[in-house]
């Protein structure tokens, strides 16, 4: 062993072969630092530990990792080790992140104030209204002119212009098509009676008016058979949901949309059913977009009008023009031979036409 003098700054070299002095030490530690900020591979933290919380699996497992500060004071008797150890890349455990096409359902449930507490009045369907109103009079109340605008094609008038007699509609609920308005109900998608219940039993009766009678959001209301809204009633998501079940992503998209926009809430279980209905999304939905109208086409022989016909007066009568069944007959039969019950004056074909009338068969 080699003996050292006693001298400032002087050591001894461990294994006991030689002398250093403090500066060989200093320059091995700058050394180490340069090295690291060289980029050699080297990953250190030097301030405060960072924490990385992974996303939680499907399994429920959630990890905390905190890596430790690493000072300079250290560094040179870890530098060989850290070096030799970067060299050794580990595979982060394998998590399941959630992807972003999952965010719009947080989006979405994240605006929906939730309450499991009672209305703090009754419910009275007269507090909203007296029924469907006409609020840009042109005569088509609010009924006819969600019918006019579902329809498929191009909704058939009566003569007055004010009530829809005639069109094609899909029926989301039930999945089906639908040819008579009279077997259709104009339903709230949020029910009145709910919408009570979730913080409209506070609104003021203009503001009951105009969620009875919304037309500014093609969601609010729906055409939809008469029985599948007398079987939904006032019944939320978590009660009752659409027969046809290709349509729950957009019943819970819609449902929950209304509620949010008109400041309504949800309680658990009503919140809970939209959520497992929206993850059973492909994707975000869009605005209702109904399919395409079915077309039957008949085909017939070629008719000839002869050249002495009348004009073809269109649908321009109704059993209510006529004072009395001989007149509404003998226009039927002007028409009739040419045109066909053009007026649907003949409700059971029968070739009697407004039966009804003073003097009718």
């Amino acid at each position: 062993m080699v003996s050292c003098p006693r001298a400032p700054g002087v050591t001894q070299v461990p294994g006991g072969e030689g002398c250093q002095t403090q500066n060989v030490r200093t320059r091995a530690v700058a050394l180490a630092v340069l090295l690291l900020a060289s980029g050699c591979g080297v990953n250190v933290e030097t301030d405060k530990p960072v924490v990385t919380s992974s996303v939680v699996t499907s399994t429920g497992v959630v990890s905390n990792t905190t890596v430790p500060t690493t000072t300079a004071e250290g560094l040179a008797s870890t530098v060989a080790s850290t070096v030799s150890d970067a060299s050794t890349t580990t595979a982060p455990p394998a998590t399941k992140v959630a992807s972003k096409a999952d965010d719009w359902i947080a989006d979405l449930l994240a605006d929906l104030q939730i309450s499991d507490t009672a209305p703090q009045a009754d419910y009275e369907r007269a507090d909203w209204g007296s029924g469907w109103s006409d609020n840009d009079s042109d005569c088509i109340n609010t009924r006819h002119e969600v019918l006019a605008l579902e329809s498929l094609i191009q909704a058939e008038m009566d003569s007055s212009g004010c009530k829809v007699i005639g069109g094609q509609w899909f029926a989301a609920f039930t999945g089906i098509y639908v040819h008579d308005p009279g077997a259709l109900d104009v339903d709230h998608f949020v029910p009145l009676a709910n919408a009570h219940a979730s913080g409209g039993w506070a609104w003021s009766p203009a503001d009951k008016r105009d969620y009875y009678n919304d037309l500014s959001d093609s969601q609010h209301l729906i055409a939809v058979t008469a029985s599948a809204n007398r079987s939904k009633g006032s019944r939320g998501p978590d009660e009752w949901k659409p027969p046809e079940s290709s349509y729950w992503c957009q019943y819970a998209y819609s449902w929950a949309h209304i509620k949010v926009r008109w400041g309504l809430t949800a309680t658990s279980s009503e919140a809970n059913a939209l959520r497992t209905m929206l993850e059973g999304c492909d994707g975000l939905p869009e605005i209702t977009t109904p399919p395409q109208p079915v077309v039957t086409v008949t085909t017939a022989a070629l008719t000839t009008i002869a050249p002495d016909a009348p004009a073809n007066p269109g649908n321009s009568k109704n059993c209510g023009d006529f004072p009395n069944y001989a007149q509404a007959k003998a226009w039927y039969d002007t028409y009739f031979p040419y045109y066909g019950d053009l007026a649907r004056l003949d409700g059971d074909n029968d070739g009697e036409p407004c039966e009804s009338l003073p003097g009718g068969p």
